[in-house]
C-alpha cells in the first residue's frame, strides 16, 4: 500500500473541502507548506477549523482563504498577536465561531466517535456559550440530573497534519507533544500527512532526545502521505529544528503587507 502523493493532489483534495482543519499548535509543528500552497492556489475562501491556530490559519486569512473560522486561539503564543487575524476579527471580515480548548476537544472527539455530539462540563457559567454562532446547548443529564454541556462534533472534510516521519502506507510517529492531533486525524473525513521524511518502515527504537515522547498515528485514518522536509516552517518541529524566531518575528511585521505576503506564500521551501 503506497499512500504517497504530491503537493498537487493535496491542492486538489483542499479545492474539493468545504471545511480544512490543521494539526499542530501555536508555532510548533504547523504545516506551513501545505499551507503556503493553499494559500497560492486558485480555490476559494473555505471554513477553516485550527484548534491552536498559528501563522498557517493566520496566512491563510491574509491571502483570502478563509471566510469562517472555528477556533479556540489564534495566535504566537508568547511572541505576539496573529495580524491577519486580529484585522479580521477588528473589522467583523471574518465569520467565527469560537471554543474553549475543552470544548473544541470534545468537538474532535465526537467526531472521532462518529456521535452527534459529546457531553461536557467545559464552558459550563462561562461566555464562551453566549458568543455568536455558539453552537453548544446546555442541558439536564437523565442519569444524575447534572447540569452538562453538548458540543456538536466537528467533522473537518479534510485534516492537515504535519509528523516527524511517516511510512508509505501512512503510519507516522508525532514527537513530542501531540496536541488534538489524535483525535483530528480520526474526526475528519479525511487527513493528509505532510512528513519530514518519508519511509519504507517507521524505525523501531525512537531518538534518544525524544525521551520516549511520541504519538503513532495509524494508517486506517490516513488518506494521503507527503514528503516535506522542513514542512513546519518558521515553526518548531521537535526535535528535527527549533523555532525561527526572527522569521516569526519578521513576518508578524510584515504580513499586513499584501505584496509581502504574496512574496511568502510563492516563496521556495
Amino acid at each position: 500500500m503506497d499512500k504517497t502523493m504530491d503537493w498537487g493532489r493535496l491542492v486538489g483534495l483542499a479545492g474539493e473541502a468545504g471545511s480544512i482543519a490543521f494539526g499542530g499548535g501555536g508555532v510548533q509543528r504547523k504545516p506551513m507548506s501545505a499551507a503556503r500552497r493553499i494559500a497560492a492556489s486558485a480555490i476559494g475562501p473555505r471554513t477553516v477549523v485550527s484548534m491552536l491556530g498559528g501563522p498557517e490559519t493566520d496566512l491563510l486569512i491574509g491571502a483570502g482563504k478563509v471566510d469562517r473560522l472555528l477556533f479556540a486561539f489564534v495566535g504566537f503564543d508568547a511572541y505576539g498577536l496573529a495580524p491577519n487575524f486580529r484585522a479580521a476579527r477588528e473589522s467583523a471580515a471574518l465569520e467565527v465561531v469560537e471554543y474553549s480548548e475543552g470544548t473544541m476537544l470534545a468537538a474532535y472527539d465526537a467526531g472521532a466517535r462518529a456521535l452527534p455530539f459529546l457531553p461536557t462540563r467545559f464552558g459550563l457559567g462561562t461566555a464562551i456559550t453566549r458568543t455568536p454562532n455558539a453552537p453548544f446547548r446546555e442541558f439536564d443529564c437523565p442519569l444524575t440530573g447534572e447540569r452538562l454541556l453538548a458540543v456538536p462534533a466537528l467533522v473537518p472534510d479534510l485534516a492537515v497534519v504535519h509528523v516527524n516521519v511517516a511510512d508509505r502506507a501512512g503510519n507516522a510517529l508525532i514527537h513530542g507533544d501531540a496536541y488534538a492531533d489524535p483525535l483530528l486525524v480520526r474526526a475528519a473525513r479525511r487527513t493528509v500527512l505532510t512528513a519530514e521524511r518519508v519511509v519504507d518502515a517507521l524505525p523501531r527504537e525512537l531518538p534518544p532526545e525524544v525521551g520516549g515522547r511520541s504519538t503513532f498515528v495509524s494508517r486506517l485514518w490516513v488518506h494521503g502521505v507527503i514528503e516535506a522536509p522542513g514542512g513546519a516552517g518558521m515553526t518548531a518541529m521537535f526535535p528535527d529544528y527549533p523555532l525561527d524566531l526572527e522569521a516569526v518575528m519578521r513576518y508578524q511585521r510584515m504580513a499586513a503587507d499584501a505584496d509581502w505576503l504574496r512574496t511568502f506564500v510563492a516563496a521556495e521551501d
